[in-house]
């Protein structure tokens, strides 16, 4: 009797212990994974809000000279641009000076591509979160002057040089509130992969000319523009289609889409930019094609992490 109360007690442990397993197995399953869904049922992203950092690993500097070293850098810090898309983790701050001198070199074009978008986009949401802080103090601002309430001196100020370095003389809040605004990541990144080879192009690597924009020198001269670093490059991209008058069409339609419904369709956005190429509507044409063929536009909810230890400034 007393032998098999002992047996019964054991197997009622090792029950709890595989039922305790099961659960614990179905739980870290769930929460890795997508959710099942029907067929034709939209797909449902949890957006990483930059809560969470992948890994907050700092990178070296002597991890940046060569592509190999940056490519085996980004695997060690867990920065997954798969698990970025489908939002199950935030970018970590990774600012590269430059994009690595050799990236032309890589064998596989995969690895080309991907190494190329792991260094762009850490930036490109970098320069994003310093314009949509202006456009957020900005909203606050003309939100408080429809209630009648007086703008204070600093707030004035501050209207003041926004208009100074947007290009608007007459600091126009509403018309400001059309050119303070983000580029779309997928934009961005597609504009950068055409104009640089994927980045492999020679301005590219030498002289950060990621978008190939022109740039008169010292004697007069129009050549491409070097900068400093691609943070200054993403942000002088981002100024040209935001101020220049050519882009006033880009302007326009996406503060529709802002009244409208709120997000910004980057395929769409991307009509407007004929006159950014002498190819005219067929550089369209391929923007448009390089967004959908490397489903640019999941890259479109990330976010940079908030955590200040998983910020990185690297310069290679």
């Amino acid at each position: 009797m007393h032998h098999k109360t002992r047996t019964s007690l054991c197997n009622g442990v090792l029950l709890a212990m595989l039922a305790m397993f099961v659960v614990g197995l179905f739980a870290l399953v769930w929460s890795g994974l997508p959710s099942p869904r029907l067929p034709g049922e939209p797909r449902l992203v949890a957006v990483a809000h930059g809560s969470l950092p992948p890994v907050t690993y700092t990178i070296r500097q002597s991890e940046t000279r060569n592509a190999q070293m940056l490519q085996a850098a980004f695997d060690r810090i867990g920065f997954d641009l798969d698990a970025v898309s489908q939002g199950y983790i935030s970018v970590p701050r990774v600012l590269l000076a430059s994009l690595p001198p050799d990236l032309d070199r890589l064998d596989a074009m995969d690895a080309r591509r991907v190494l190329f978008l792991r260094t762009l986009l850490p930036v490109v949401l970098y320069v994003n979160d310093q314009i949509g802080a202006e456009r957020q103090r900005l909203l606050v601002i003309h939100n408080g002057m429809a209630r009648g309430e007086t703008l204070s001196a600093d707030d004035v100020q501050w209207v003041l040089s926004l208009a100074d370095a947007y290009d608007q003389p007459d600091a126009d809040i509403d018309a400001l509130l059309k050119k303070v605004d983000v580029i779309p990541p997928s934009l961005a990144l597609a504009q950068a992969i055409e104009e640089s080879g994927w980045g492999t192009s020679r301005i590219a690597r030498e002289q950060n000319a990621i978008f190939g924009q022109f740039g008169q020198g010292v004697s007069g001269d129009w050549d491409y523009r070097n900068f400093a670093s691609l943070s200054e490059a993403v942000a002088s991209y981002a100024r040209n289609l935001n101020t220049h008058r050519a882009y006033r069409e880009f302007r326009q339609l996406r503060a529709r889409m802002r009244t409208a419904k709120g997000d910004i369709d980057s395929v769409e956005l991307a009509s407007t930019l004929h006159r950014y190429s002498e190819r005219g509507d067929d550089y369209v044409t391929t923007l448009r094609a390089i967004i959908r063929a490397n489903t640019l536009e999941a890259f479109d909810a990330a976010r940079l992490n908030l955590r200040s230890v998983a910020t990185i400034l690297a310069s290679n």
